[in-house]
């Protein structure tokens, strides 16, 4: 090889090495004119976030004293003395009709009496429908957390989902954790009571389970509520006192009291947790129609129990609830005949505090079975005007019929 082909072999690897060099440096410098303007781009991001930040609050506020101001009116005509002696409506039915036209110019031609007519219908009407508006928009605007919310949270920290699309998303979020860890509660009962064996560690971990469990629905059901959900306060009720339940099942010793319990204890979390997984796929075909006809909100979730738009289809499921609760019956009544009997506990303390156990199941018990009555009372009475309206119609179908049968009588006749 000649002198000129080896200073031409050497200097190859310096040029490819060159040209990686120049390659790198364009990436970093097209790299940093992006920064560039993406740092541009961020100081008009920041400052539109503080303005967007004073304006929630200045639009907040604004929007609470109108809400005041609306509803001290609506008390003070309430309280006003003149709307007690109002004539009746079908008296004044033409005088309302002229009032409706009227403007601004025609107030002073009004009599007291059509003046105490259109105060009324302000406040029937306009009064309601600016309710209902304020109402409805008042979850577009950040909400206070509530009291439980900053005491879990250490402050009042914003937890307003103010997009419509985040709230649907985190709604969605908290029906498939509740289905997934209701799925788990299920298999591990069924294992529990049937395969595994008796051991108090395995049972520890489930009831701290049922307690972590319980506790984060609490937390997000308190968030589901700041951002418009319409949750009733017992289902929420409900969730707090199940917690502590767990918390006692958790901490229970591992006395005669405790063993003779626990096979009874499984099988009801085993019946409750099927009856739950069968609520939230009947409660969520439902809930798509009715939020599709515009019957629900948005919001609107699935719960343990019988609610009043589940009477818009099939209840098959009302017996199975019923049978639950009285399994809930069940079981204050075994627990208080343990908590009684010193051969199964011979712990004076804990004699007391199952006593506490039974009463909340109890608890369980009324709430539940005086929900779903409120709930199926309240339907029969909204269909009794239907009811009578078909009996009147099926009354005047029949003295037709007898009118008839009887003039043909009389034409054979």
């Amino acid at each position: 090889m000649t002198s000129q082909e080896q200073h031409y072999s050497s200097n190859l690897p310096i040029m490819g090495l060159d040209v990686e060099v120049q390659d790198l440096i364009q990436r970093w410098e097209i790299l940093s004119n992006e920064m560039n303007s993406f740092e541009q781009k961020h100081r008009i991001y920041l400052s539109q976030l503080e303005e967007i930040e004073k304006l929630k609050k200045e639009h907040r506020k604004e929007f609470n004293i109108i809400k005041y101001q609306v509803n001290h009116l609506s008390k003070l005509i309430e309280s006003h003395q003149a709307l007690k002696n109002i004539p009746n409506e079908e008296q004044t039915i033409h005088k309302i009709e002229s009032l409706r036209t009227r403007r601004e110019s025609g107030k002073k031609l009004e009599t007291s009496e059509e003046r105490r007519i259109r105060l009324q219908k302000i406040h029937e009407n306009l009064i309601k429908q600016r309710s209902n508006y304020l109402e409805r928009i008042a979850y577009t605007l950040p909400q206070s957390s509530e009291r439980y919310l900053r005491i879990i949270l250490g402050g009042d920290l914003p937890v307003s989902i103010l997009d419509k699309s985040d709230q649907w998303r985190y709604k969605e979020s908290y029906e498939r954790f509740k289905l997934r860890v209701t799925l788990i509660i299920m298999i591990i009962s069924f294992l529990m009571c049937t395969i595994l064996p008796v051991n108090r560690a395995l049972d520890a971990l489930f009831h701290f389970l049922l307690v972590w469990y319980y506790c984060t629905l609490t937390i997000r059901e308190s968030i589901l509520v700041v951002n418009g959900s319409k949750i009733q306060l017992w289902w929420r009720l409900h969730h707090f006192i199940a917690t502590g339940c767990a918390c006692i099942v958790l901490l229970w010793p591992s006395a005669e009291s405790y063993k003779l319990f626990r096979q009874q204890h499984y099988i009801f979390s085993l019946y409750i947790s099927y009856i739950q997984v069968l609520l939230y796929y009947y409660q969520q075909g439902l809930l798509y129609r009715l939020r599709a006809l515009g019957y629900s909100h948005e919001l609107q979730i699935t719960i343990e129990g019988f609610q009043s738009w589940m009477l818009r289809g099939l209840t098959f499921l009302v017996p199975f609830l019923f049978f639950g609760y009285l399994f809930q019956l069940y079981n204050a009544y075994v627990i208080y005949n343990l908590s009684i009997t010193p051969s199964a506990e011979p712990n004076s303390d804990w004699r007391i505090v199952l006593k506490i156990l039974a009463l909340i199941s109890v608890i369980f018990f009324l709430g539940n079975f005086i929900t779903m009555f409120m709930v199926i009372r309240r339907k029969i009475h909204e269909r009794i005007p239907d009811i009578q309206w078909l009996q009147h119609r099926y009354e005047s179908f029949k003295t037709l019929l007898l009118s008839r049968v009887r003039s043909t009588k009389t034409f054979h006749r």
